[in-house]
């Protein structure tokens, strides 16, 4: 007869024990999810290198192709707990009902100004306003504040409106090209830009710590959205705006390190080249909630702009000591040129005592055979 498994099945005594599988147990396969994408808009990029055939679409590098998106869409290697506080948030925005015609800053129960009073109040953070410079600070990362989100139905014209106008006409704003192929992409003013001005935003994937691990580049593109925010944390778990069964959940997702990653979807932000003297500061604002898929990475101009000039903020000490080589500030540069003269000139010191050391030990011997 012959032996299959069912045969095998057959033949085995009834009073022999079951089997014990021996396998291993699997492993949690990590969380991924589909993106929801609202595409944005998309510019050309201009290459204008010595060498013609590298300004060639097809020459270029694969960091420069990338799709589009206005908003940032969920990403990989996500935390249960930030999955939830954004599900949570996309069904609980904060959208004033203020209607057509009302600025929420003068209806005293509008649910946004209520918001970005206390955000103001709580954190000594002063509100980023419709067509008002924002005042700047040196730890301008960690001032966050709110605005009304594109779903609020006050009026155009409302005051809380500061970010409306960072996500639009984009070709008419800026121009992504590269004049040096070490430099890579950059970005570039079409229009002066007044300081205190929100110019744009980063827009990426939310991802979790673990999808930086996948290459360089993952981890040299991307931006930190949060970083275990104590202060948001303890302000969230008092803020009268926000729902009780929200508190829990926003305060857990916001003790978590979460990143922007804008390789695969992102925005004109991405091509912002590193300057020790940058004229452009990263500022985080929750634009029409408060959950981490409502925190926003925005660039504001932190003194005044020409039109023409590359526009850069600083990528961070470890990020300058681990993979800058071309940097556009001369402070840097110079600092660098420093280092390797001291080491150039220790080299040639010890140069200059061993050749000097050789020549006296053969002197010696000369005069000892003479």
């Amino acid at each position: 007869m012959a032996i299959t498994r069912s045969s095998k099945m057959k033949l085995r005594p009834r009073t022999q024990p079951p089997r014990v599988s021996r396998a291993k147990p699997m492993k949690k396969e990590a969380i991924f999810i589909k993106p929801t994408i609202v595409a944005g808009e998309t510019l050309p990029l201009f290459s204008r290198l010595k060498e013609f055939g590298k300004n060639l679409v097809y020459n270029f590098p694969g960091t420069a192709f990338f799709t589009s998106i206005l908003v940032n869409v969920l990403g990989d290697y996500l935390s249960k707990a930030v999955i939830e506080a954004i599900k949570l948030g996309n069904q609980n925005p904060m959208c004033c009902s203020c209607g057509p015609g009302i600025t929420c800053m003068k209806n005293s129960d509008c649910e946004c100004a209520i918001a970005s009073k206390q955000f103001q109040e709580k954190l000594k953070i002063p509100p980023v306003l419709r067509k008002k410079a924002v005042k700047l600070d040196e730890n301008q990362y960690w001032r966050i504040q709110f605005c009304c989100g594109p779903k609020c139905q006050c009026s155009s014209e409302c005051s809380l409106k500061g970010l409306d106008e960072i996500d639009k006409d984009h070709d008419k704003k800026f121009e992504v090209y590269r004049e040096e192929e070490k430099m890579g992409f950059c970005v570039s003013s079409k229009k002066d830009i007044a300081k205190g001005t929100p110019v744009m935003s980063f827009n990426g994937e939310i991802v979790g710590k673990r999808a930086l691990k996948r290459g360089s580049d993952a981890e040299q593109y991307s931006l930190r959205l949060i970083d275990q925010d104590q202060a948001l944390i303890d302000f969230l778990k008092t803020a009268k705006f926000l729902a009780k069964n929200l508190v829990r959940p926003f305060a857990t997702a916001f003790d978590r390190v979460v990143f922007i990653n804008p390789l695969k979807y992102g925005n004109v932000g991405r091509f912002l080249s590193h300057s020790c003297r940058p004229n452009l500061e990263m500022m985080r604002i929750f634009q029409g909630g408060v959950s981490p898929g409502h925190m926003r990475i925005v660039f504001i101009a932190n003194r005044n702009i020409k039109a023409g000039e590359n526009l850069c903020f600083d990528y961070g000490e470890s990020y300058v000591e681990n993979h800058i080589e071309h940097c556009m500030c001369p402070e840097l540069c110079m600092k660098k040129n420093k280092k390797e003269s001291k080491v150039n000139t220790v080299r040639t010191q010890r140069a200059v005592r061993n050749q000097t050391q050789e020549t006296s030990m053969m002197g010696r011997l000369r005069s000892f055979f003479r």
